[in-house]
């Protein structure tokens, strides 16, 4: 008895053939795909590389190329820092004097005849017994007021009295010095008479 003969299903898959490996290519199938790998994280770098080097060249032009307003402003600092030729820039401040009060103007007198007193001063003195003497002498003077101009020049007349013959002479005075003659002489009737002298006369030159 014959076991009946199985036909063939057309819409059955057919045997699935057995995989077959070259043997040509020694190289595994696992290394084939670690060289993916690499060549995928190599265009990763690169790309990465290009990026980074476009934004490098980015910044460089950037920080290189500098705008006009940045360009003037560090020479307007420097300028102002910088002292000028004729001197610094900043102006000195003001400074007041202290207040002064101005000394009062002095006062002076006009002198008269009252504010002079004269003493004669003997030198030298040669007497004849009572016939008389001969006197050499000098005057002193002395000014009695507050204080003369010692811009002007004051004359002043004065007379020796007890003399045998009047004496009229003059001396001149400037502030406070006056001038007067150095020797004078003058005689007397008597040995005992004694010679003064009094002002007549002031007058401004």
């Amino acid at each position: 008895m014959t076991e009946p003969q199985h036909q063939p299903d057309p819409q059955a898959e057919p045997p699935a053939q057995p995989e077959t490996v070259s043997t040509t290519n020694p190289e595994p199938v696992t290394q084939k795909k670690s060289k993916v790998r690499w060549i995928i994280a190599g265009a990763a770098v690169l790309v990465l590389l290009l990026c980074f080097g476009g934004c490098g060249v980015l910044l460089a032009t950037t920080n290189g190329e500098e705008s006009p307003d940045q360009g003037k402003a560090p020479s307007t600092a420097a300028s102002q820092s910088r002292p000028s030729a004729s001197g610094p820039t900043t102006a000195a401040a003001p400074t007041t004097a202290p207040a002064t009060t101005a000394p009062p103007a002095p006062v002076y007198d006009t002198p008269t005849k009252g504010d002079f007193k004269l003493q004669v001063k003997t030198l030298r003195k040669k007497c004849f017994g009572s016939a008389g003497c001969n006197i050499t002498y000098r005057i002193d003077v002395t000014y009695t007021g507050d204080g003369l101009d010692p811009s002007r020049t004051y004359e002043v007349t004065y007379e020796v009295k007890g003399a045998e013959d009047p004496v009229i002479n003059t001396f001149e005075v400037t502030g406070d010095s006056a001038s007067v003659q150095q020797e004078e002489t003058a005689s007397t009737k008597r040995s005992g008479d004694k010679l003064t002298a009094v002002v007549t006369d002031v007058s401004e030159l």
